[in-house]
């Protein structure tokens, strides 16, 4: 494919919001680039059914919204994969390394379930009636299912059968993109040094500190694993360039090991290695999608609950899934030097130099006015503020201590906050390449046994 092919990976696309991003990106990169230029979106399901199903969506909106001489400059990649199975992910990333592709320019990790029971409806029903805006935007009602898990990662007759539970949550959410990602260095480190790749982390209004236990790294003794695995997601993306995660990171970005869990995703002859993505951290505000499974009636009147905190004033009532998108693809299509130059424009160079932090990084979500109008806004982060200076974005409608786009009762960080959101973030980091060494570890062992190959062929 010509290096002037723009290429973004978006997991989770066979509906809700992975579908408005593919969706988006059509309409972004046509409205924004060049005529010489063109765009192919590799989207990932669970099954090819699904993927089919998502192909004609994207076709058809081809179709119907952008003339026929543009048709061409937009190609569809379908691919099949399982967050919550590290095989079917290996699998992928092999393949993607060892095709045609130069490199890919962004991976958008949107995949994930919601790991909930059901909601508490007294509390939703209180919640909505008497602060409609902050309960749909900071939920409080969801019922979390406890210690759900995956079903095993290798065969029964592996050598290393006896593998450790891996969180269902966790796995589908956070460590299955993180293991991909990894595993796919050699297609992100190929992008040009002018352009490089980027790696963009979905997140959501919802985690807070409390959310996030380091004893129960994988949350499985949590009624929040989903707002624990996104204050996780948090921690490792805005502390990404930090020297508190530096060696992790360094070994995270690195190209993986020529070894038997990678020895079939090495890059291609001649693919180049320029060097490391950027990590991004992104929310689409409060849209209505199936990451939570509701009645119909019900998911009527949520739809309608949201449409009103929005004209109560939520800036994060995004409400669809193609409207959420919009932060998601502005960094996928965006130059490094443009937002580099937004998350610098946020606050001053000296206001974040006083906690410690080394250009701080910006959780950016996608903001709405009443009309439905979207712009990618900075995000206040407990005990990070916006950028690392432990203050909130107070420039403009939203911010400062009564901002309408702050939860309530928010605080401003302190610098000991900040310091040690930067000592958990690296924290974080070990832990999460000691989870990726450890595993693959056992799919070596596994593969080398020959126990992997038996179960494909059954």
């Amino acid at each position: 494919m010509s290096s002037a092919t723009t290429h973004v990976l978006v997991t989770g696309a066979n509906s809700g919001l992975g579908l408005g991003i593919c969706l988006r990106l059509i309409d972004d990169f046509l409205n924004t680039h060049p005529a010489t230029s063109s765009l192919n979106i590799i989207f990932t399901t669970r099954s090819s059914r699904k993927s089919k199903d998502t192909q004609r969506t994207l076709e058809s909106h081809l179709r119907r919204k952008h003339p026929s001489a543009l048709h061409a400059r937009v190609t569809f990649q379908p691919e099949s994969v399982d967050l919550t199975s590290l095989l079917t992910v290996l699998h992928l990333a092999r393949k993607l390394n060892a095709s045609s592709l130069p490199h890919l320019n962004a991976i958008i990790c949107n995949a994930g379930i919601g790991g909930w029971s059901g909601l508490n409806w007294p509390k939703t029903i209180w919640t909505v009636l008497t602060d409609i805006r902050n309960a749909t935007t900071w939920p409080t009602f969801k019922l979390g299912i406890v210690g759900s898990v995956t079903k095993s990662q290798l065969p029964s007759d592996s050598t290393a059968a006896q593998e450790p539970a891996l969180g269902e949550v966790f796995c589908a959410n956070l460590f299955g993109h993180y293991m991909l990602v990894h595993w796919l260095m050699p297609l992100l480190r190929a992008c040009p040094s002018t352009w490089p790749g980027k790696v963009i982390w979905v997140s959501s209004t919802e985690p807070q500190r409390h959310h996030f236990n380091e004893s129960d790294f994988q949350g499985l003794r949590t009624e929040a694993a989903y707002e624990h695995g996104k204050r996780m997601t948090d921690l490792l993306s805005l502390t990404a360039n930090q020297p508190s995660a530096h060696k992790s990171v360094s070994t995270y970005t690195a190209l993986p090991k020529q070894s038997a869990a990678s020895a079939n995703a090495s890059e291609q002859p001649g693919r180049p290695n320029n060097g490391p993505p950027r990590l991004h951290l992104y929310h689409p505000g409060i849209a209505v999608t199936s990451v939570i499974s509701l009645f119909w009636i019900v998911h009527q009147a949520y739809l309608l609950g949201i449409y009103l905190a929005r004209w109560a004033g939520s800036p994060w009532a995004t409400v669809e899934p193609y409207t959420a998108a919009h932060a998601a693809t502005w960094l996928a299509l965006t130059s490094e030097r443009d937002i580099h130059d937004a998350e610098m424009a946020t606050c001053s160079s000296s206001t974040t130099s006083e906690t410690g932090v080394v250009e701080g990084r910006i959780k950016w979500g996608t903001a709405t006015d009443r009309l439905g109008k979207t712009t990618p806004r900075p995000t206040e982060v407990p005990d990070w503020g916006v950028n690392g200076s432990g203050l909130p974005y107070a420039k403009d409608w939203w911010g400062g201590v009564g901002g309408i786009g702050r939860k309530p009762g928010s605080m401003e960080a302190t610098k000991e906050d900040v310091q040690e959101f930067l000592d958990l973030g690296g924290r974080v980091w070990e832990g999460m390449e000691r989870l990726r060494e450890e595993w693959e570890g056992r799919i070596k062992e596994a593969e080398e046994s020959g126990a992997i190959e038996k179960h494909s062929k059954q």
